[in-house]
């Protein structure tokens, strides 16, 4: 028995979902997002049905906002991929999966997108989240196509869900990964750098944007590597323009 009585099924879909525990930790975050004046554009976009909702990661799980604000005006769960890494966390991973934090395997997205459920992925992963300063707003997707095949084989929607601010919260430096590697001897496990003594976080307003939903191809596309590339760089166009129009706005420019 683990010290938080979390058990190995608690990762997988359905099984440790509260809604009621969901209900209050999103009244929860909506009084933390009044007080930041955070703001979700675009909820109108969302499909009815089964969709793939795909984010650019910046520091921390900002992203829980967004799904907060599709809480509370759907009555939807958004079911959140997790890294790996969620599941080692004694009592955080039982509140992620209470809230409908679910392991980032196949099974797992078969399985709620089969049923018609909204599943949010960050395909730059940790990675993404502790890029230095100059990769700002840059997507690290690497070669993760997995989310896109997954789209293809169940004819869901991909919409893009921008984030804009956090990613400005803090000046990290240098590689987290080759810095997590030196020091705890190739572990994989990154270590963040700020670039002061203090990490001080920038005031930084939150703003996301849902954007258009992108329909898939025909399912057989699912096996075509031409195909799924095409659609995974659309996807990724698709959210550097949301996050491109974000930045200009604030600038006063209109594009």
């Amino acid at each position: 028995m683990t010290i938080d009585r979390f058990r190995p099924e608690d990762r997988d879909a359905f099984v440790a979902f509260r809604p009621a525990t969901t209900d209050r930790f999103y009244r929860a975050l909506e009084w933390v997002a009044e007080a930041l004046q955070v703001e979700v554009e675009g909820i109108d976009r969302i499909p009815g049905g089964r969709a793939l909702l795909v984010a650019n990661h910046a520091f921390g799980w900002d992203v829980a906002f967004a799904m907060g604000a599709i809480w509370r005006d759907t009555r939807r769960p958004v079911w959140a991929l997790g890294e790996h890494a969620w599941w080692k966390v004694p009592f955080l991973r039982r509140l992620a999966a209470a809230v409908g934090t679910v392991d980032g395997t196949v099974q797992n997205v078969d399985s709620l997108l089969s049923r018609g459920e909204l599943v949010l992925v960050l395909p730059g992963g940790l990675r993404e989240a502790v890029k230095p300063r100059e990769l700002r707003y840059r997507l690290l997707w690497g070669s993760r196509y997995g989310f896109v095949r997954a789209a293809i084989r169940h004819q869901a929607p991909i919409v893009p869900v921008a984030s804009v601010g956090p990613d400005e919260l803090f000046d990290f430096v240098g590689n987290a990964y080759a810095r997590g590697d030196r020091w705890l001897r190739g572990r994989g496990i990154p270590i963040p750098l700020p670039a002061r003594i203090l990490p001080i976080p920038h005031r930084k307003r939150f703003r996301f944007l849902i954007g258009a939903p992108i329909p898939p191809p025909p399912v057989e596309a699912a096996e075509d590597d031409a195909c799924v590339k095409r659609l995974r760089h659309e996807v990724a166009g698709s959210l550097h323009e949301l996050i491109d129009t974000e930045l200009a706005r604030r600038e006063g420019i209109s594009l």
